[in-house]
């Protein structure tokens, strides 16, 4: 709501967005500059969107479209924001209140920023960044003194992407040229799996064998975060204890001395926040950069792949901004698509209120504690929206619905030691009957039940043997489990911390936490909100609420080809990969070797992480990811070693 008209001068809030409802399309940076500079925004008139919260600075939201957002920043003082870009979106901002300090970064050859400058702005004054600016601002002047701004993003900030900074100049490895004859290894994505497949070449590179050249290619800009390990919340913990959670598969205390270093009271069942392990996967990354051999040279590349050709006896990535890369090998390394837009024919109205992608959500920040959300999905990605969404001052409800209304189990305290499953075993992986999916559920509950001790040690029992259990499945059989099982087994085998399961049933005490099962029959949208139509599961009738936002947390699809990513599909079409019947990603052999449609593997073309769900159901968690970066990194050197037609003779 916009303030009062007595408080308000004629070039005020009200104006600015008038001004911005007129255009007829997303903001250019000469007529944001012009709005800034004609309106006349002062203290009085943002007065009403001036939160000053101790933890972190506060964004409220003035007005949103689909084309453009006004937000009122609060800077308390020492608040500041971390080094960032605004994912292609204009921002330009203007003080209200205060002095701001902002520290522009130009980017390193080792895919980190370093500052390159800094300045003050004063009441007044502006700043418009047309989407291509790294920075940080933050309230470093007079420390009794809140620091307010007025910032226009257009199109609406979808998120803001959190650079590494780096005080001291990159390792040797990331400034030497590719030399010519170079054995070059390429990894498609920088998430855990990649970064970690990297730092496997760097650690096992053979001596005296290079020279060696090794690319990884992502378009985000922090190495080792992906998905799961970008949040900067610190509310977002992981879901195994510190001392599970090593990056080697050889040193299994390795994460848990990281953590120590910085807070020698870490223990190693506690749960540590999601944003202190992405720290912990690029500094590993980087320490053997820094000690890399001098016949090994490194390239970080802040781009997306857009296609993948076979060339010769290698491959050619060509890339979004135009470059084209050829390398003996590639690893595939990409993590989870975007959950599907599968509510865009039910929806009816401006879409502004509805968030489709919750891992890149800036957008959450800004929900008020008096506005309702109903949250589609009830797994983990909707209880990280929960805990962005939850506030001490949060009056209005949350509302998850699922088609089962199933929220995730939570791990105990207490550190058990897995349950012998030998037995319940020996019954699932006998050849000569047939598993199927019916059997698997019925002995697996039964056996849970007659457990003396948890069923998260029956669970945690069976977890080195899944990808043997899942391949004495047939394809009917997984497609049931996938049918009918598949969330079942999803909320007992990904868990939540402890402490987090205690917020969410504070949140249901309180009223504010809602969970049911059913589905969105339609939602019909206006400016200030969305009726939602539900069909809940036990009921005759409908549901119907009307809620200020709507957030997409169904997670990546299952059974749809939006699982595979764009570059693979022409491999699929052109025979070059196999293609997998339920959509879960890429078909390999154990190893992680891409498999063609005649069923051979590549030797030069390996994949590792989620796509190998495909053959292995389990491959989302860091003690399966790890094994993989291990085993893809050593197959890649021994290719690029030995040879390719060696290598392919070798292993196939």
């Amino acid at each position: 709501m916009l303030p009062s008209a007595s408080k308000t001068s004629t070039r005020g809030l009200s104006w600015l967005i008038a001004e911005l409802d007129a255009l007829y399309s997303v903001v250019d940076e000469a007529t944001c500059r012009r709005l800034l500079t004609e309106a006349a925004l002062t203290e009085e008139e943002v007065a009403s969107y001036v939160e000053p919260r101790p933890g972190s600075y506060a964004r409220r939201c003035v007005a949103r479209r689909e084309r453009y957002e006004v937000l009122v920043l609060t800077w308390m003082p020492g608040q500041g924001s971390v080094a960032h870009g605004h994912s292609g979106s204009l921002c330009g901002l203007k003080v209200v209140q205060g002095q701001l300090t902002e520290q522009l970064y130009r980017s390193g050859p080792d895919g980190q920023v370093r500052c390159a400058s800094a300045s003050s702005l004063g009441v007044g004054q502006i700043t418009v960044d047309p989407g291509i600016v790294v920075h940080a601002l933050s309230n470093s002047a007079d420390p009794a003194e809140i620091l307010v701004t007025v910032h226009i993003y257009s199109p609406p900030l979808p998120e803001v992407r959190r650079y590494a900074v780096a005080t001291t100049p990159p390792a040797a490895v990331f400034l030497r040229k590719k030399p010519d004859g170079a054995r070059t290894v390429a990894v498609i994505g920088g998430g855990f799996t990649g970064a970690m497949t990297l730092a496997n070449l760097l650690r096992r590179a053979p001596k005296a064998k290079g020279p060696y050249h090794f690319s990884l290619l992502d378009k985000l800009p922090a190495a080792g975060e992906g998905i799961a390990y970008r949040t900067n919340d610190p509310r977002h913990l992981l879901n195994v204890p510190a001392g599970k959670m090593s990056a080697w598969p050889d040193r299994p205390d390795d994460f848990l001395n990281f953590a120590r270093a910085r807070d020698p009271s870490t223990q190693p069942g506690d749960f540590l926040p999601r944003k202190l392990y992405g720290q912990y996967v690029r500094q590993t990354l980087l320490d053997l950069a820094d000690r890399a051999d001098t016949d090994i040279s490194v390239e970080m590349v802040r781009d997306d792949a857009a296609s993948l050709a076979s060339r010769g006896n290698g491959w050619t990535i060509s890339t979004a901004k135009g470059r084209e890369i050829d390398a003996n090998v590639v690893i595939v390394a990409l993590g989870h698509r975007p959950p599907s837009d599968e509510f865009q024919k039910r929806w009816i109205g401006p879409r502004h209120r509805f968030v489709s992608d919750p891992w890149a959500a800036l957008v959450l920040s800004q929900i008020g504690p008096d506005e309702s959300v109903l949250l589609l999905g009830s797994g983990l990605t909707a209880v990280d929206a929960i805990l962005t969404l939850d506030r001490p001052d949060r009056t209005a409800p949350l509302v998850v619905v699922s088609r089962r209304g199933l929220l995730p189990q939570s791990h105990t305290r207490e550190s058990n030691a897995p349950a012998d499953c030998s037995k319940l075993l020996a019954g699932w992986l006998d050849d000569s009957k047939r598993l199927t999916a019916r059997e698997l559920v019925r002995t697996l509950r039964d056996r849970a039940a007659s457990e003396g001790g948890d069923w998260r040690q029956v669970i945690d029992g069976l977890r080195p043997s899944i990808a043997k259990i899942w391949g004495c499945l047939d394809l009917i059989e997984r497609e049931r489990f996938l049918r009918h099982a598949r969330p079942f087994w999803e909320v007992h085998r990904h868990r939540m911390a402890p402490e987090i399961a205690e917020k969410l049933a504070r949140l249901r005490a309180a009223k504010i936490l809602d969970s049911t099962a059913g589905v969105l029959l339609s939602a019909e949208a206006d400016a200030n909100g969305i009726n939602v139509t539900l069909s809940c599961r036990g009921r005759c009738d409908t549901r119907k609420l009307r809620v200020a936002w709507i957030i997409n947390c169904t997670g990546p699809g299952v059974q749809n080809r939006h699982t595979t990513h764009p570059i693979l599909r022409p491999l699929i079409q052109s025979g070059l990969l196999c293609d997998d019947p339920l959509g879960l990603g890429i078909p390999t052999d154990p190893e992680g070797r891409a498999l063609r449609r005649n069923g051979k593997a590549h030797a030069n073309l390996l994949v590792a992480g989620t796509l190998r769900k495909t053959s292995l159901w389990e491959s989302t968690a860091v003690p399966e990811l790890r094994q993989q970066a291990a085993k893809v990194a050593e197959i890649a050197l021994n290719v690029v070693t030995i040879g390719l037609s060696e290598a392919d003779n070798f292993s196939i």
